[in-house]
């Protein structure tokens, strides 16, 4: 997404799957992002995203879209246990303009 590059921001996907399974889906579903495995749960625990017993009884990350700063604090968040229900693409780019506006 152009729109990103230009404020300097990245995308990045974190999922419990192994880096086999995320690079299979990576590739069938063209994505040009990376999709981190985190089968530990470590990332998604450190920021409060576990959706307990998720899918067939076991742990996964809710659906969750995070702006993280330079400093790694969290700025904006959106989650839901829909997955088919994501954040509009121009909320997302209002919220890192607000990062933006706010930094001196």
């Amino acid at each position: 997404m152009p729109e990103l590059e230009a404020r300097g921001a990245k995308i990045a996907g974190v999922v419990v799957d192994s880096v086999e399974t995320n690079a299979e889906l990576a590739r069938a579903a063209g994505l040009t992002f990376p999709i981190l495995s985190d089968p530990e749960l470590r990332m998604i625990d450190a920021y409060g995203l576990r959706h307990v017993a998720g899918h067939d009884g076991k742990d996964i990350a809710l659906s969750a879209s995070v702006l993280i700063d330079g400093d790694g604090i969290v700025r904006w968040t959106s989650i839901t246990r829909n997955v088919r229900l994501r954040p509009d693409a121009a909320d997302v780019l209002a919220a890192i303009d607000a990062l933006g506006a706010a930094r001196p």
